[in-house]
């Protein structure tokens, strides 16, 4: 099994991309990059089973002024304060982190780095096993409601890393390695890592370890693409109530 998870991250100053690599029963790598050291990363990539992609993936073709309903579905209701996703469509953030994310998906597809799923699943956009990670919602989603209605103030941009450290004082990523068919030495990193890019890109890695078992959910549409998650039955009845 040999799975990728990336992190974007877009800054010209520091090394803002975190990128995970499960290969051969291991964890081999874990760091952070330079937008020119992920490019080259992703470009030397031996064919991976499942590469996951922390940064909006839409159709070919799609403009870049769509609102998704993927991302409107966690601006709605309780998701809003809980595992709310930023508006790809909007300019600035939003338009870099898709443009980010195509060029990722590109690289890896005329690298041949990613295998093909025959036949295509609905859900991978680009005839191979690239998948869009969102880790808000793949933390989110699992955290008790009772953790949400005792939430302090939390800066801005800090939510991930509480949701994170929610995770692990609950003791969840157990529940999702065994899931996601990982060793638990991925688990022990999961709950030991300190860096939020790092931490993200593991996120990511889950997310690719849980579609190459086939034990995932999807939330989206053709049109604007899919997040992929954890399966239904790992999700809060919280969560589970909302999104029906």
């Amino acid at each position: 099994m040999h799975l990728v998870g990336v992190d974007i991250g877009f800054s010209k100053r520091r090394r803002s991309n975190g990128i995970a690599i499960f290969r051969d029963g291991s964890l081999v790598r874990a760091e952070r990059l330079s937008v020119t050291e992920r490019d080259d990363a992703l470009r030397s990539l031996e064919p991976v089973d499942v590469a996951a992609i922390d940064a909006p993936l839409l159709p070919i073709g799609i403009s870049e002024h769509l609102s998704r309903e993927c991302e409107r579905v966690f601006s709605r209701g309780v998701f809003q304060k809980r595992c709310k996703p930023g508006m790809s469509h909007i300019r600035g953030t939003g338009q870099t982190l898709r443009e980010h994310g195509s060029r990722v998906a590109a690289h890896l597809i005329a690298a041949n780095a990613v295998l093909t799923t025959e036949p295509p699943h609905p859900s991978m956009l680009f005839g191979a096993n690239i998948v869009e990670a969102f880790p808000n919602a793949f933390l989110g989603v699992v955290v008790p409601e009772e953790d949400f209605l005792g939430i302090p103030k939390i800066k801005r941009g800090g939510k991930f890393d509480w949701l994170y450290d929610r995770w692990i004082a609950h003791g969840l990523f157990a529940s999702i390695i065994a899931a996601a068919d990982l060793p638990n030495d991925v688990g022990r990193r999961c709950e030991t890592e300190r860096d939020h890019d790092i931490r993200a890109a593991l996120v990511c890695l889950l997310t690719a370890a849980l579609v190459h078992t086939g034990n995932y959910a999807t939330i989206g549409d053709e049109t604007g693409g899919y997040f992929f998650l954890p399966p239904f039955d790992l999700w809060m009845p919280w969560a589970r109530d909302e999104i029906d």
